[in-house]
């Protein structure tokens, strides 16, 4: 990558914008000069996180989710926005307990990344939870389905037939993966 040119954006023009979601208009200049004047972008006002919920028996906790978006179901990370004001890693926390209902006594961030960095601007942060504990805190009716522990093995084989549809989730358990076993430490 050494002597290429960035892109410059030399403009930004909103064309829909709500609390969640926007899309834009971008002008750019590519690196050979050349320019897009309408590229077209999905700002996401606010970052997401995503947690890898680890038992003491190595097993991970996974939420049951339906999306009506794509009407299907899958068992996902607890994950979700972070408020105003909020630290990546309280958001972490409080999603935690509010889709499990469940706290933990020790936190890592394994790391962050861009879905879709070609289109969008959204950017997801992941974290491993450990020592989790029962909360007295009813979880999200509407956001969770069902709970279940998996194992290492499980997860891979539902990795392999493909049943994890969420982009959030794929990511956070293979990156759990490459660390199980591993001298690596987040």
């Amino acid at each position: 990558m050494s002597g290429s040119k960035p892109w410059e954006v030399l403009g930004r023009r909103s064309v829909y914008e709500s609390a969640w979601v926007g899309v834009e208009q971008w002008d750019v200049r590519l690196p050979d000069g050349s320019r897009i004047p309408d590229h077209h972008v999905v700002v996401y006002p606010v970052d997401a996180v995503g947690v890898v919920a680890l038992g003491t028996d190595g097993t991970v906790l996974l939420v049951d989710h339906y999306r009506f978006m794509t009407d299907s179901r899958s068992w996902e990370l607890p994950a979700g926005h972070v408020d105003e004001g909020e630290t990546v890693e309280q958001a972490a926390r409080r999603e935690l307990l509010e889709e499990t209902g469940h706290n933990a006594a020790s936190w890592q961030q394994l790391g962050s990344f861009y879905p879709a960095n070609g289109s969008s601007t959204l950017k997801f942060h992941l974290w491993l939870a450990r020592d989790l504990s029962a909360a007295n805190s009813s979880v999200d009716a509407n956001e969770t389905l069902g709970l279940q522990w998996f194992s290492a093995d499980e997860v891979r084989a539902n990795l392999h037939r493909n049943a994890h549809h969420d982009g959030l989730t794929m990511a956070g358990l293979f990156w759990w993966l490459s660390l199980a076993g591993s001298t690596v430490q987040p």
